[in-house]
């Protein structure tokens, strides 16, 4: 009798052992990571496009702090940021170490150094800081078009704050590759695994191996081991750029899991519905707002690539985006291959279809309060829903008579 109670003991133990199993798979082993080769790589056989991709927004998206890389002005009577008679942040350079200090009725509160620069100052910058191994934002940004400091996004302008944190999920859209554990809401970094920047490696995949077989294989010139964006499906293309040009996603992996090629909704989801155009912000969401475009629509294979050189920097060149406005546009059987706008007499829209067609627009996620300013103002971001906006047509004639 006891040998049978003993039997049927071991007999439910051994079932919900498996059972058990069944729901929970064990710990997951570590993710390998992955062979980079950094991006200086990559300039012995690629030295052009190397050379120019070095002052991309793209590549200057994040750094280390130094004088090359943080914009604003650290001379005294310019370097605070006032919030109100109770609270200032002073913004110093010690040597080679910079500073934001929080002073309260004049005293010293808290002091943190710059750790990274986020922003290659194209339309402004924000500055992280080391706790141990997490990361938090500082609370005084850098604004490029006011030439001044702000607050920092996500952050009040009434009130001091240096308690956000900053994930590796925050960092996946500034940085090639960062390696991240996460513990209790933060993300616990190995510093010197981070390849600062969007870099080779972002778009064409971790590098050492290919570094490796043509060094070997000096005499071979079909690339082996890196991926050549040209022979990806059209969706895949955007799938890339999408990562970090689609707002803001709901992660169903970890952040640097994602990898060209493979498909996003895999990896991350939309925070928001795709269907409605309303709704999605021009910061940070291109991508869902050149989809709703009929231009987009209507050219199979038209996507981001279409119209941005990501390998050189091409800010304010209205007139070379235009050219590749009118190469869809100037080609017989376009449903709709010339403006529709009769401009004044001398005036040639070709040269500037942007201002006209994808204008500047106030963001509503972003709100800005600048150091010598008494109200906040909306950050202005070029909206990628490609159409007629009169009102925007009417002060580009203005601005140019």
């Amino acid at each position: 009798m006891k040998s049978l109670i003993f039997l049927i003991i071991v007999s439910v133990i051994f079932a919900g052992s498996l059972l058990c199993a069944a729901f929970n798979p064990g710990p997951v082993s570590p993710m390998e990571t992955p062979a980079f080769a950094g991006s200086a790589a990559c300039g012995s056989c690629h030295s052009e496009i190397f050379k120019s991709t070095r002052h991309t927004a793209h590549f200057l998206s994040s750094a280390l702090p130094d004088d090359e890389h943080i914009k604003g002005d650290f001379t005294p009577g310019k370097n605070q940021f006032v919030y109100n008679k109770w609270m200032v942040v002073e913004l110093e350079r010690k040597d080679s170490v910079f500073l934001q200090t929080a002073y309260m009725n004049g005293f010293p509160t808290e002091q943190r150094e710059f750790g990274i620069v986020i922003g290659s100052g194209r339309k402004g910058q924000t500055y992280l800081y080391w706790d141990k191994n997490s990361l938090f934002q500082l609370p005084v940004s850098y604004y490029t078009p006011g030439n001044d400091w702000c607050n920092s996004p996500g952050y009040s302008e009434n009130y001091i704050r240096f308690d956000r944190v900053i994930t590796a999920a925050c960092l996946e859209c500034h940085a090639t590759y960062a390696e991240a554990k996460e513990k209790k809401g933060k993300s616990i970094y190995n510093k010197q695994s981070i390849l600062y920047g969007v870099s080779c490696e972002r778009c064409h995949g971790p590098g050492a191996a290919h570094v490796a077989f043509h060094t070997q294989h000096p005499e071979e010139k079909k690339a082996n081991s890196i991926i050549n964006t040209k022979h990806l499906s059209r969706q895949q293309r955007l799938d890339g750029c999408a990562l970090c040009h689609s707002g803001l996603r709901k992660p169903k992996q970890p952040a640097f899991t994602f990898m060209i090629g493979q498909k996003l909704d895999d990896y991350s989801v939309p925070n928001y519905d795709v269907d409605t155009v309303s709704g999605l912000d021009v910061h940070g969401n291109q991508y869902g707002l050149l989809t709703a475009s009929k231009c987009f629509k209507i050219a199979e294979q038209l996507d981001c690539s279409s119209c941005h050189n990501v390998h050189v920097s091409e800010r304010n060149d209205m007139a070379t985006f235009s050219q590749r406005c009118m190469n869809c546009h100037n080609q017989s059987g376009v449903a709709h291959n010339t403006c529709s706008f009769k401009p004044p007499a001398g005036l040639l829209l070709s040269k500037n279809c942007v201002d006209c067609h994808m204008p500047l627009l106030p963001s509503k996620k972003i709100m800005l309060k600048l150091a010598n300013a008494s109200t906040v103002t909306p950050d202005l971001v070029r909206t990628h829903l490609v159409k007629i906006y009169p009102d925007a047509t009417k002060e580009f004639l203005e601005k140019i008579k």
